[in-house]
């Protein structure tokens, strides 16, 4: 029997990409994992837009304790022994506010563990932006998960490298949208199971993606697969132009040496021939010698810009239309010996030669940090089947 993961949605955490990319993760999956959406009653609003995904509903219940000593003694209850780094019980750090009245809510699923679920998978709410029945059902969540013996993976929708790590600390996992967050989290929490996924997965939780960034992930599942580019190879996306065939080729002859670890995208289009040559044919009479260096290499139609979502960054040797649509959603090294260098945002110019390898190791470094969604998930179904 497959495996079952549960990823529970509430309001505010959906829009038409999310769905859209969910949609497509599920399908993608299919093979090893029935991804199931489960949506609590308080957030019936989703439901019709979300039909696509045959959500789940249930019902939740909330109990409420009120009167000051009351209160603390329900909330100590539902703390237990949990601690502070430096061992200040949270229950203790109650009793100035709690013995001054107040109440106490605690929520809870009604909810039966579906045969064969390895993982709950929800997202971990923050004080700037979640609500407060967001951060209940989170709670609610983290709990039944507990009760269940199954692990709670939490993801990142809002920022979560912030200073309130107490709602990332619950969960058994975290998979995380930005390195600055990853980084954050692997220095702030005990627990070793931080997962950083690829930018085209990350751009698709954000609540300004649009249809660029579902066309680019769904794009980019294609060509890993089509163009059978393995998890360890670094992606590099060249716009190239047949205007500069010259300074490509000293490009890829700087990046030869570290060839077997990257496969180079090269963007082409139908108006670039010269005689009877196409853009394609050039560059692989051109550059044949080169080629052979690297570990493969792969070329897309220039229609399709939101293809270089695959990359790790994008590598030119001029700023271009290419390189002004990629620094909006991708690192951008541009490699010109006749420019200054420069550095904003995504966007970075190197004048020299190890300028441009310094910018392409770093990026090889950071690839080493991604795991995909549905790794992810084969991981987390694995370890489950193991101990089970």
């Amino acid at each position: 029997m497959k495996k079952k993961i549960i990823w529970l949605l509430q309001s505010n955490q959906v829009t038409p990409v999310i769905r859209d990319f969910l949609q497509t993760l599920q399908t993608r999956v299919e093979n090893h994992i029935d991804l199931l959406f489960y949506v609590p009653h308080t957030s019936a609003d989703i439901i019709e837009k979300i039909q696509s995904l045959n959500p789940v509903t249930f019902q939740t219940a909330t109990r409420t304790a009120t009167g000051s000593y009351q209160a603390y003694l329900a909330k100590r209850d539902i703390l237990d022994k949990k601690e502070f780094t430096d061992g200040l019980l949270f229950a203790d750090a109650l009793l100035l506010d709690d013995l001054g009245g107040g109440h106490a809510m605690q929520t809870t699923f009604d909810l039966t563990l579906p045969e064969g679920t390895c993982a709950l998978i929800l997202q971990v709410p923050s004080p700037l932006g979640s609500s407060e029945n967001e951060e209940r059902m989170f709670h609610a969540a983290i709990l039944w998960a507990r009760d269940n013996k199954i692990p709670a993976l939490g993801y990142e929708l809002l920022p979560l490298d912030t200073n309130w790590t107490l709602a990332p600390s619950l969960p058994d996992g975290i998979i995380t949208r930005y390195p600055e967050t990853f980084e954050h989290l692997k220095t702030r929490l005990d627990h070793k199971n931080i997962w950083l996924i690829p930018p085209y997965e990350a751009a698709i939780f954000s609540s300004v993606a649009t249809s660029f960034h579902i066309n680019g992930v769904k794009s980019c599942y294609h060509h890993r697969n089509n163009h059978t580019i393995t998890a360890d190879k670094t992606i590099l996306f060249l716009p190239h132009n047949v205007a500069m065939v010259y300074e490509y080729q000293q490009l890829i002859k700087i990046l030869q040496p570290m060839g077997k670890k990257l496969h180079l995208m090269f963007s082409i289009g139908k108006d670039q021939i010269r005689g009877a040559y196409t853009h394609k044919e050039i560059i692989e009479i051109v550059y044949q010698n080169e080629l052979q260096q690297f570990a493969s290499y792969s070329f897309h139609d220039m229609n399709y810009p939101w293809e270089m979502m695959l990359a790790d960054c994008v590598v030119a040797c001029a700023a271009g239309f290419n390189t002004q649509v990629a620094e909006k959603e991708i690192p951008c090294i541009i490699y010109d010996p006749a420019m200054p260098d420069m550095a904003r945002g995504n966007k970075k110019r190197v004048a020299s030669k190890q300028g441009l390898l310094d910018a392409v190791k770093e990026k090889i470094h950071q690839h080493r940090l991604y795991s995909e969604l549905a790794d992810i998930f084969m991981v987390v179904a694995n370890a489950e089947k193991k101990h089970a």
